[in-house]
């Protein structure tokens, strides 16, 4: 076939492709007209996750010590690993939360959930696999999505649930976890959906760059949008206290044992970072520091007591220390604050171990 009979073959072909399709974009929108079928609303579940088998590279807090970057990477299920964590054996823990149990700013040798493990195998010449379940931004609402189509289904032994002060910024902006900014279900957009296809399969690594640059900060300006609810104490706790129920009873019903933990701040640092982003004026912020979170912990406190459920008590450890969470908010925990974290979970755990051989 010689070189002139070749181009005259590709222009038949494109010229055709485009008919084609100009043909069906003409006729689709006609049809919908005629027929009697209409393919209503295409919706999903805001299905909140860190990628699977993913590794990226994350500048460390500014004020600290640490040069190099953090490393954070996860396995098949998205849950993220140590160094050199890639065991293929059943999982026995799994840590759930938000921003604070994931830990993207902290070495990965050193977040609590992978390093509070590893110290208990050491110590009880054990060799139980952890995985950190925490997903930056969730509530407990979507963390009890995570636990029934993730979690259950591995059947780890022990979950371990942290983090629940993003969930009382939350209910006191919102009147309940089903209005507001997080939301459960998404509208797919054929448009959205195809570019997003594109995105992933042509330049996923720079848009994975240009991420890190960007300032997706959704949420904190619907924060700063909203009213704060004239809601009282007990409704706010009341809202979480029914999810607090339905991840310790779907945790048991499958025989996994929950293991809850106390929420940690630091007030001081914590209430010059909500006035600087302006979620809360300075009579909200006294609420939510001096009220909501302190009955939060005693909250928690009773629901292991009830349920007659392991509890660690972070708060103890952290309340106090300004070395153990970052300066600018008082809350994400440093290095040192993270290895702090994992001494005391691992001693509790191992004390616990040893107390049911006996």
């Amino acid at each position: 076939m010689t070189k002139t009979k070749i181009i005259k073959l590709i222009k038949l072909i494109a010229i055709n492709f485009v008919v084609i399709i100009l043909f069906l974009m003409v006729t689709d929108p006609i049809l919908g007209l005629i027929l009697e079928d209409d393919p209503g609303i295409s919706r999903s579940i805001n299905f909140k996750e860190n990628n699977p088998l993913s590794l990226v590279k994350v500048s460390p807090y500014e004020d600290s010590n640490e040069k190099k970057p953090v490393i954070k990477q996860t396995d098949i299920h998205g849950f993220l690993i140590g160094p050199g964590d890639n065991s293929k054996d059943k999982i026995d823990v799994v840590f759930m939360g938000a921003s604070t149990v994931e830990l993207e700013n902290v070495q990965e040798n050193k977040r609590f959930p992978y390093l509070s493990i590893k110290k208990l195998n050491d110590s009880l010449n054990t060799k139980l696999v952890s995985r950190n379940a925490g997903v930056g931004g969730n509530i407990l609402s979507m963390t009890n999505l995570l636990l029934t189509t993730k979690v259950v289904p591995l059947n780890p032994k022990y979950v371990i649930l942290s983090s629940s002060l993003i969930d009382m910024i939350y209910l006191s902006k919102n009147k309940s976890y089903w209005t507001g900014s997080k939301k459960y279900l998404n509208r797919n957009n054929p448009k959205t959906d195809t570019y997003k296809g594109i995105k992933n399969m042509f330049f996923p690594n720079l848009w994975l760059q240009l991420r890190k640059y960007a300032n997706f900060s959704e949420d904190l300006e619907m924060f700063k949008q909203s009213k704060f609810s004239p809601m009282d104490k007990s409704r706010i706790l009341d809202q979480y206290e029914k999810q607090l129920e339905v991840f310790i009873n779907t945790c048991l019903i499958y025989g996994i044992s929950p293991i809850l933990t106390t929420d940690y701040h630091v007030p001081m640092l914590m209430k010059a970072n909500l006035q600087k982003q302006g979620i809360f004026n300075n009579k909200e912020i006294q609420f939510y520091l001096n009220e909501l979170i302190p009955s939060l912990n005693n909250l928690i406190e009773q629901k292991a007591g009830c349920y007659n459920i392991p509890l660690i008590k972070l708060h103890e450890l952290i309340d106090r220390n300004n070395n153990f969470v970052n300066i600018n908010d008082g809350l994400h925990l440093t290095n040192l604050g993270s290895e702090k974290v994992s001494e005391k979970i691992s001693f509790y755990l191992i004390d616990k171990f040893q107390n049911e051989k006996n």
